[in-house]
């Protein structure tokens, strides 16, 4: 592969993981592709390595393709060869955790349509014993018999980026009158702040003109809740990043969305990309139609 490509393989027992890892990976700005056949990977593989929009990328092969039996052990250990930095990542669990994990979804084993008469833990066994060989060949065997969602994707983030994963947060600012974003984890209703809108020279001009920040900045009450909210959302953003999750958008409303709600926003944005110069930080004016990264 060229430098800086990563491509994984994610393999190994049906409810093992695998598809949960997938998406984490997705997150983490992976190209997935789900149950390609086997034997298309080779060409696949000089595809990804000759794209240069594709620096990630993770193939996701299993049982569901009845060739894999066949082809996967060999296929395997020659990829090796051919592209040694490519990972293969097995994901496994014990049996009483599968026999769980497909009680709980309800989801029919891959093998059931083939052999309809075995009972699920004998489907089980009976996977494992055809994935062996695989599982010989795996660069990293990963156990999700006693991880959580959120333990598996803390675990792909370390595993991937050293721990730093994507993490996008947004400052929203919007009018109450035009309805609450239902995008928003955390909404701030500031509509209690002196409004410039009834100042005739400011009234033209948003919460991003530097008149409008002065005049909201001129009242103690203004103040203090830019603090506090500056406060909140520095406690809270690392509790929200260990709990796994990928978007994060803080939302200020005012009436209208045209001064206070943006001139807020844009403060605590500000704050935010002072304080965590490791994630992504936007900051969107829904009323004006304006998202921009801060940096």
């Amino acid at each position: 592969m060229k430098e800086n490509k990563k491509v994984l393989i994610i393999t190994g027992l049906s409810g093992g993981g695998k598809s949960t890892a997938a998406r984490y990976l997705e997150d983490l700005e992976f190209y997935c592709i789900d149950n390609i056949p086997p034997d298309l990977i080779p060409n696949l593989f000089h595809l990804i390595k000759e794209n240069p929009e594709i620096n990630r990328a993770a193939l996701v092969l299993d049982i569901r393709n009845p060739r894999f039996r066949e082809l996967a052990g060999g296929m395997l250990k020659r990829l090796k060869e051919n592209f040694p930095d490519v990972e293969v990542w097995f994901f496994k669990a014990d049996e009483k955790t599968l026999i769980k994990r497909f009680s709980e979804t309800r989801r029919p084993h891959p093998l059931q349509k083939h052999e309809s008469e075995k009972s699920l833990q004998e489907l089980i066994e009976e996977e494992i014993e055809y994935l062996k060989p695989v599982e010989k060949e795996a660069t990293k065997i990963i156990d999700t018999s006693h991880m959580t969602p959120h333990d598996l994707k803390k675990l792909i983030k370390e595993l991937v980026a050293g721990g730093k994963g994507t993490f996008k947060i947004t400052f929203l600012s919007f009018g109450f009158k035009y309805g609450l974003p239902q995008e928003a984890d955390n909404v701030f209703d500031v509509r209690f702040v002196p409004n410039p809108h009834f100042i005739p020279e400011l009234r033209a001009k948003t919460g991003m003109d530097e008149e409008v920040k002065k005049f909201i900045l001129k009242f103690p009450e203004a103040r203090q809740l830019i603090k506090k909210l500056e406060d909140l959302v520095i406690f809270t953003i690392p509790h929200y990043d260990r709990e796994g999750k990928s978007y994060l958008t803080f939302a200020v409303g005012c009436t209208g969305g045209q001064h206070r709600s943006v001139a807020i926003a844009e403060i605590l944005a500000e704050t935010a990309a002072r304080k965590f110069p490791e994630y992504e930080i936007f900051i969107e004016h829904r009323e004006q139609k304006i998202r921009r990264k801060i940096t």
